[in-house]
């Protein structure tokens, strides 16, 4: 099973109806960089994260959209970065030559930035002071030292040198977990939905954010990068899931994270489906 779950056509639609609203056409430089990776073809699997927790929790989807593209945007920028010669220096990203590649490194940078600004200017415009609050503050939180961007320096200090297990789940709780735990609260918030509900659905997304990561560890050594949009052995210098556990172990990890993610479900009974078929999806990935 690597087919994206039927129910992602209507979200990926709307959300990316409203990057392309959030990003106009126009012939700045820096313009034309941001909708370069943000317009991009992707999974939106985050987005459609936090789409599903505020269905699931009770608000109808489109309240939804403006901070689902928020996250998308958040996501973008740190591809974007991720991708910089003094990161990953990585040539390749959803299809197409990085960001740097196509406009440069200084304009890339700033397209980044511009791109965390949107976000954040997005979720302001779209709610009432308090919840756009309570929405900026996770967002910066899943962005900052305890996040991607504090996953991001651990990742760096730790190539071509040997880590522990606690060391890379630490790496990746920050670098890809905490923007899916993002995305789940903030969807939960946008429904008004109670601190058991929130918890769950917070256990829900750290567990499939990392299990989504070792999926990607996996790629990188066997995927297509006609199918993935990414080039294979990127993190050859780097301890990965993969080089740490082989190929069968972190394929069962990944099983096993999802499996817990889906526990974290129960309180909502058959209610959660399409978050059960969510995480089924990113353990049989293949792109």
């Amino acid at each position: 099973m690597s087919a994206l779950p039927r129910f992602f056509s209507d979200y990926q639609q709307r959300v990316s109806a409203e990057l392309g609203r959030l990003l106009p056409q126009r012939d700045g430089a820096v313009e034309r960089a941001m909708r370069y990776t943000a317009l991009a073809p992707s999974k939106q699997v985050r987005a459609v994260v936090t789409l599903s927790c505020a269905d699931l929790c009770g608000a109808p989807a489109e309240r939804a959209v403006p901070a689902a593209a928020a996250i998308e945007l958040v996501h973008a920028a740190s591809l974007i970065l991720d991708d910089l010669p003094s990161m990953d220096d990585a040539p390749l990203r959803r299809g197409r030559r990085a960001n740097h590649l196509e406009f440069g490194e200084a304009i890339a940078i700033l397209a980044a930035f511009g791109l965390l600004n949107l976000a954040f200017g997005t979720l302001a415009r779209a709610h009432d002071p308090p919840l756009a609050g309570r929405l900026a503050a996770l967002t910066s939180g899943a962005v900052g030292p305890d996040g991607l961007i504090g996953g991001q320096a651990l990742d760096l200090l730790a190539t071509e040198r040997g880590i522990d297990f606690e060391m890379l789940e630490r790496i990746h709780r920050g670098k890809t977990g905490a923007l899916f735990v993002a995305a789940a609260t903030s969807g939960a918030l946008i429904a008004g939905a109670g601190p058991d509900a929130i918890a769950a659905l917070a256990a829900y997304a750290k567990n499939l954010g990392l299990a989504f990561q070792i999926i990607d560890d996996l790629l990188d050594v066997e995927g297509d990068p006609a199918e993935t949009g990414k080039a294979v052995r990127a993190d050859a210098r780097k301890t990965t899931f993969v080089s740490f556990s082989g190929l069968d172990g972190a394929r069962q990890l990944a099983l096993e994270l999802c499996a817990t993610a889906d526990r974290a479900l129960a309180p909502f009974g058959a209610r959660a489906d399409r978050l059960r078929e969510l995480s089924a999806f990113v353990a049989a990935r293949r792109l």
